[in-house]
C-alpha cells in the first residue's frame, strides 16, 4: 500500500482535539497497490473532523447501517463522535485522501457551505483538490515558519473550493433531470416524431453522453429504447382497430418500413403484428 502522510506531531491522530478556531492535526494518502483490502472501523468515531476524499476508483463506507459504494469524486466528512466505517479493495482501485482536523460548530467553513447537512457529498474530480491535499501533507511533514497559519489557509481553501464545486454539481444534476423530464414530455406527447437525443442536447448546450448517462440511471433503459417502448405499446392498441393495416400502424408509430416495425414488435412482444392481430380479432 501507498502511503503519505504528514502529522502535526507525533501524538496527533484521529484523537487530537484542539482549542484553536481552525485546526490540523494529520492528512495523507492511501492508494493500494498490492495488499488486497484496508479497512478502518471506529465504533466511537473520532474526536475530530474527518475529511475522505476519493481521487479515483471506489471505496466503501457503512453509514447508518447500510453499506454504500463511492466512486471518485465523492467525498466523506465524519463529525466528531460519528462511527466511522471505511473498507477498501485492491480490485476497486481506490486513491484516498484524507485530514483530521478540528473545528468550532460555529465555523462559517461548515455553515454558511452546509457541510453539517449530509455525510456524503459529491464535490467532483478536480486537480485542486490534489494539490491541496498534498500541499497540507507537506507543510506537516516540513513545519516550515508559520505552518499552523499555512494550513488553516490550506484547509480553508480545500473546504471552500468543495462547497463551490458541490453546489456546481448540485445544480448541473437538477438540471439534466429537469432536461430528462422534458424529453419524456416530447416522447409522450409525440412518439412517433422523428427525435435525436444529440440534436436536443446540442440545441441546450448540455453533454450528449452525460445526459444519455442521467436518463438511463433516472428511467432505467435508453432514450432509444424508452422510445420503442412507447411506439410498441402503441402499435398493440392501434393493432386491435381492424381499420388499420399493418403498414399505416408502422407509419403512424414512426416507421417508413413496416419489416423493420415488424421485428421490433415482435422483438418485444414474442409475436409478430400479424399473429397479434389474429389472436385479438375474436375480442
Amino acid at each position: 500500500m501507498l502511503t503519505v502522510v504528514g502529522y502535526y506531531d507525533w501524538q496527533s491522530d484521529e484523537k487530537s482535539v484542539s482549542e484553536e478556531d481552525f485546526f490540523v492535526h494529520c492528512s495523507g494518502r492511501y492508494r493500494l497497490v498490492k495488499k488486497d483490502r484496508f479497512y478502518t472501523e471506529r465504533p466511537l468515531g473520532a474526536a475530530n473532523y474527518q475529511l475522505i476524499y476519493i481521487g479515483d476508483g471506489k471505496a466503501r463506507f457503512r453509514i447508518n447501517g447500510k453499506v454504500q459504494t463511492l466512486e471518485k469524486g465523492s467525498c466523506v466528512l465524519f463529525h466528531p463522535g460519528e462511527p466511522q466505517y471505511y473498507y477498501y479493495y485492491l480490485e476497486e482501485h481506490p486513491d484516498i485522501y484524507w485530514v483530521h482536523f478540528s473545528c468550532k460548530d460555529s465555523n462559517p467553513f461548515l455553515n454558511q457551505m452546509g457541510w453539517g447537512e449530509e455525510t456524503i457529498y459529491q464535490v467532483g474530480v478536480h486537480n485542486s483538490y490534489i494539490h491541496l491535499f498534498d500541499g497540507i501533507i507537506q507543510e506537516l511533514q516540513l513545519k516550515q515558519p508559520f505552518f499552523e497559519t499555512q494550513l488553516k489557509f490550506l484547509m480553508q481553501q480545500l473546504l471552500l473550493k468543495m462547497g463551490r464545486n458541490r453546489i456546481r454539481e448540485r445544480k448541473i444534476f437538477e438540471n439534466y433531470n429537469k432536461e430528462v423530464e422534458e424529453v419524456l414530455r416530447i416522447f409522450h406527447l409525440s412518439p412517433e416524431r422523428d427525435f435525436t437525443i444529440k440534436q436536443f442536447t446540442k440545441d441546450r448546450g448540455l453533454n450528449y453522453y452525460r445526459f444519455i448517462d442521467t436518463f438511463t440511471k433516472h428511467v432505467g433503459i435508453s432514450p432509444r429504447q424508452y422510445i420503442i417502448n412507447i411506439r410498441m405499446t402503441t402499435a398493440k392498441e392501434l393493432l386491435t382497430n381492424s381499420l388499420f393495416h399493418i403498414s399505416e400502424v408502422a407509419q403512424l408509430v414512426g416507421y417508413d418500413n413496416p419489416l423493420y416495425f415488424s421485428r421490433l414488435f415482435k422483438k418485444m412482444w414474442g409475436i409478430s403484428p400479424t399473429e397479434f392481430r389474429k389472436q385479438n380479432e375474436g375480442e
